[in-house]
């Protein structure tokens, strides 16, 4: 063994990583913490709760009628229209309209003890399907999530995604143990954020996970029939979906093959023909890969996790915490080639590079939580040493840092609604996806600038680089089984 753990290079403690990680947040927050933006915490949050207060009085929450009610929290700029407008499902809407009871100022902190509940649950739920339930990775585990940049703007914004990813996290753990229940309240939970609960149509293969996921998704229709209206209040739900989605499909803030290809320089038909063709390539691919190499059912999830960008019309940077979790079941418990990918994958991915363009007084604390990633993924590791593998990731965030810096620089991107002009008016006559399609124009979100497409597609790379490491996981486990 001892010889072994030469030959791979072992050199240092990895409870080195745990030190670094540690070290790098704190300094990330402290001594490199940026000047505050104008608005209030939980920016995301604001339309939810705006949302549940619209819902309560009668009103439609996807309307722009939310405006009256976000207008009136504190720090939102009632001299100009910024409306946030409420996009999620009906299904929610019971629970946002709870919290639209409290004041503001108490539901924001509700809400937030909530996303840092999930964020526990879903590293909790993401080591104990790699085999790990206690002990110092566990605390490396939650410091890997805290660094990561889809994690910390989901919880700056009040980003219902993570709540959604716990709830995958949660429901895979259950379908494995085989209870119900558990499984059905994960996946409920899951359908806050439809986009990302589409992974778990991958984890379909027994009887258990079906009875789970057909109960919750049976929960989630009561939900949204009982506060959509029925099933034409549902209708119109996709329907709005679908101006929301177009309103906003080559804007900055998409990170879909799409979006990419069109501030790249391709044409918007070309980009959004070519989008859909990537997505349908991606689906059979991954079903391709999931059969021809014999991948168990929580691999072939994971591969779906990691292919999710390319086959959804509608991601966001925060949505890319749903890769925490394959990126910890693969750094607990792999080595070699396989760590290696998937250290590149987590320096690529959980960092926020088109933040750097966007926030330039922030780029100190998002290039160091970087570290912390690369420090945090070292030390969930097994075994007590690192080994050549674990230093993959911090070569790939100086790499991906020397690219990043000189376009940020050459190309800085401007930030909603911070990028409003004073006294901004939106059309009278526009709904809610018009009117925020119109505040991204305004705001200067819709040019096409392909240094912000580069940004943005080192994520995307890093989805494909996750992807290989999860399929070299798989076929190295089936031949153990073999």
């Amino acid at each position: 063994m001892k010889g072994a753990s030469n030959a791979s290079g072992c050199t240092l403690p990895r409870r080195l990583g745990l030190a670094g990680a540690l070290i790098a947040i704190a300094i990330a927050f402290t001594l490199f913490r940026p000047p505050p933006t104008q608005g209030p915490f939980g920016r995301d949050f604001e339309a939810y709760y705006a949302a549940g207060a619209t819902w309560n009085a009668g009103g439609d929450p996807w309307s722009r009628a939310i405006w009256q009610v976000e207008r009136t929290i504190d720090g939102v700029d009632r001299s100009r229209d910024e409306l946030l407008p409420y996009v999620g499902p009906a299904a929610a809407l019971p629970l946002f309209g709870a919290l639209a009871r409290l004041p503001h100022s108490l539901a924001v902190r509700w809400w937030t003890a909530l996303m840092i509940l999930a964020l526990g649950a879903l590293v909790a739920a993401s080591l104990t399907l790699a085999g790990v339930r206690r002990g110092w990775p566990l605390l490396s585990g939650v410091l890997f999530a805290i660094s990561a940049g889809p994690m910390t703007s989901a919880i700056g914004l009040g980003q219902v995604a993570l709540i959604a990813a716990a709830g995958i996290a949660c429901a895979l753990v259950a379908y494995e143990r085989g209870t119900i229940a558990a499984g059905a309240f994960g996946t409920l939970l899951a359908g806050l954020q439809p986009n990302l609960a589409l992974t778990l149509v991958a984890r379909m293969r027994d009887r258990v996970a079906w009875i789970s996921a057909i109960a919750g998704a049976a929960a989630f229709a009561v939900f949204t029939l009982a506060a959509g209206g029925g099933v034409a209040g549902l209708a119109a739900y996709v329907h709005r979906l679908g101006e929301h989605g177009r309103a906003e499909a080559f804007d900055a803030i998409q990170h879909t093959p799409a979006a990419i290809l069109w501030s790249l320089g391709v044409a918007p038909q070309s980009a959004s023909a070519l989008g859909i063709a990537i997505a349908l390539a991606t689906v059979a691919a991954v079903a391709a890969v999931t059969v021809r190499l014999r991948l168990d059912a929580l691999n072939g999830t994971l591969l779906a996790m990691a292919a999710l960008p390319f086959a959804v019309p509608f991601f966001h940077e925060h949505d890319f915490l749903i890769e925490v979790i394959p990126l910890l079941v693969l750094g607990a418990r792999t080595g070699g080639a396989v760590r290696a990918c998937a250290g590149i994958a987590a320096a690529l991915v959980l960092v926020d590079w088109f933040g750097v363009a966007q926030r330039g007084p922030g780029q100190a604390q998002i290039l160091t939580l970087g570290f912390a990633v690369a420090c945090a993924f070292a030390a969930v590791g097994p075994g007590a040493r690192m080994r050549r593998s674990d230093f993959a990731a911090f070569a790939t965030l100086a790499l991906a840092t020397c690219v990043a810096l000189p376009l940020a620089h050459a190309a800085p991107a401007p930030t909603w609604p911070d990028g409003l002009p004073a006294g901004y008016r939106a059309p009278a006559a526009a709904d809610a996806s018009a009117v925020w399609a119109d505040e991204q124009r305004a705001t200067g979100l819709d040019a096409r600038v392909p240094a912000w497409g580069a940004l943005r597609a080192l994520p995307l790379a890093g989805c494909i680089v996750l992807g290989t490491a999860i399929a070299l996981a798989g076929r190295r486990n089936r031949g153990v089984a073999g």
